[in-house]
């Protein structure tokens, strides 16, 4: 018996074991009696059945926790938990001093921070160095694992202080993640030229313009490359979300300058593939020149009416009665696209009456009585009109013409100057009259001629009784 010792409270000790049943190990050593292990004190969690993990011989090493001697028999109790936790307590150690990163399951999501568990050691984790997305979801974390590393571990008489933390994990993960989308974002730039087409995103605005994402670049697209149209507010054209076609024109660095209006015709080619060579359209005189009208045809195309084509009537003075906003109706008489004009004539679509008329100076025209002036006879003929001067409506001057003409009479007049050109249908009736005149004086010279007592003032006394 001298051999064997009796071992004190809290001694580490090491045997073998010799009896495993299902919840409870007896272990011997050198010592009066065998210690006992119950399955509690064997491993956290406590084991379902000790017999699947420890076999008979097995070594094992323990703290006596409670030391019974009585007269006639005496009790050991050990437990190897006291050395698992000081084994784990070096791991949390090493991991401090080593920086190495642990997995802790999440207990308890406090006001300041998590609370961790690890191995049976508890942790905190403050809340300025957990990650921003993993804060905004910390009830989502408990009884999950987390990555961690040490931040302080400090030694006390119960247990040790130990602060964990995430921000040098996420700060590298953030880096790498960072170095992985400007790699992509190079190869996306370098695979971007000038003139190349895109399809993206818009992502945001300011004042002037808008940000459009493609797959890891965006560049921006200015409010006068929007439309060809003016543009106030650039919210009004886009929103976000929105999926655009865009153009880049323009590619400085990593700068993209885009532009959607590349894309579209401008108004004046929309208009001319809308709108043929002498086709009738219709528009808004938006303002009046020296030299004509402009009209505006649609939204931002303009085509000139040149006064030249007014009326086919040289003396119609279209300027005084068209105002600025009257709708008028035009021919399309030309277009230059590359000038952007549209030429525009109100006369291609009116008749000219003119046109088809040919008359020569001396001829005779029967013609009907609009008017009587202060200038001559107003005539028409043919659907145009004309104009017997005063001086020309009678040979005799004491005739009144305006008791002489009345409206609707027809009257033989003689042309006197005639101008397509210019409408311009001047007539003589006086003309006509002193040419009877003159054939009944050489009628009555012939008749009388070897009448010697007739009188020249005879010959006129007697016309004017046949008139």
């Amino acid at each position: 018996m001298s051999d064997f010792i009796f071992p004190k409270k809290g001694q580490i000790v090491e045997g073998e074991a010799f009896d495993v049943k299902k919840d409870r190990i007896l272990v011997s050593f050198s010592a009066a009696t065998e210690g006992t292990i119950y399955a509690e004190y064997f491993d956290k969690p406590q084991p379902q059945d000790l017999t699947k993990i420890v076999k008979v011989g097995d070594k094992i090493r323990a703290k006596v926790v409670m030391v019974k001697e009585e007269d006639h028999s005496s009790m050991i109790l050990l437990s190897r938990l006291p050395l698992l936790a000081e084994k784990k307590l070096e791991i949390l150690e090493k991991a401090y001093q080593e920086k190495q990163t642990i997995q802790a399951v999440v207990k308890q999501a406090g006001e300041k921070g998590l609370v961790l568990n690890f191995e049976g050691f508890e942790l905190f984790l403050p809340y300025s160095l957990l990650d921003f997305e993993l804060k905004e979801k910390k009830e989502q974390l408990i009884n999950q694992k987390l990555e961690v590393l040490i931040e302080e571990y400090k030694e006390n008489k119960n247990r040790p202080k130990i602060i964990a933390t995430r921000k040098p994990i996420f700060e590298s993960i953030r880096q790498q993640q960072q170095e992985e989308r400007q790699a992509l974002r190079m190869a996306e730039l370098e695979s971007i030229q000038t003139g190349s087409i895109l399809e993206g995103v818009v992502e945001s605005f300011e004042s002037h313009a808008a940000f459009v994402r493609f797959e890891h670049v965006s560049g921006m697209l200015r409010i006068s490359q929007v439309s060809h149209h003016r543009v106030d507010k650039i919210e009004d054209e886009l929103t976000k979300g929105q999926t655009v076609r865009v153009k880049v024109i323009k590619k400085e660095g990593n700068r993209l300058d885009l532009s959607m209006k590349a894309l579209l015709p401008t108004p004046y080619e929309a208009y001319f593939d809308a709108h043929k060579v002498g086709e009738t359209v219709k528009g808004t005189v938006v303002s009046k020149l020296p030299f004509g009208v402009l009209v505006e045809l649609a939204r931002d195309v303009k085509g000139l009416l040149h006064k030249n084509e007014y009326s086919w009537n040289p003396k119609d003075n279209f300027d005084s009665y068209i105002k600025i906003g009257d709708e008028i109706e035009t021919a399309i008489l030309s277009k230059d696209i590359k000038k952007e004009r549209i030429a525009l004539s109100k006369k291609a679509i009116e008749h000219n009456p003119w046109s088809n008329l040919n008359l020569k100076n001396g001829q005779d025209i029967s013609v009907r009585v609009e008017s009587v002036t202060k200038d001559g006879v107003l005539i028409s003929y043919e659907s145009v009109d004309g104009i017997i001067p005063t001086n020309e409506a009678h040979n005799d001057p004491k005739v009144h013409i305006e008791d002489h003409y009345q409206k609707g009479d027809q009257v033989n007049a003689r042309v006197i100057e005639f101008n397509k050109d210019n409408w311009v249908l001047k007539l003589s009736v006086k003309r006509i009259l002193n040419q009877l005149e003159r054939a009944e004086f050489e009628k009555y010279l012939g008749e009388d001629e070897n009448q010697e007592d007739f009188t020249l003032g005879d010959i006129y006394t007697d016309l004017k009784k046949k008139k």
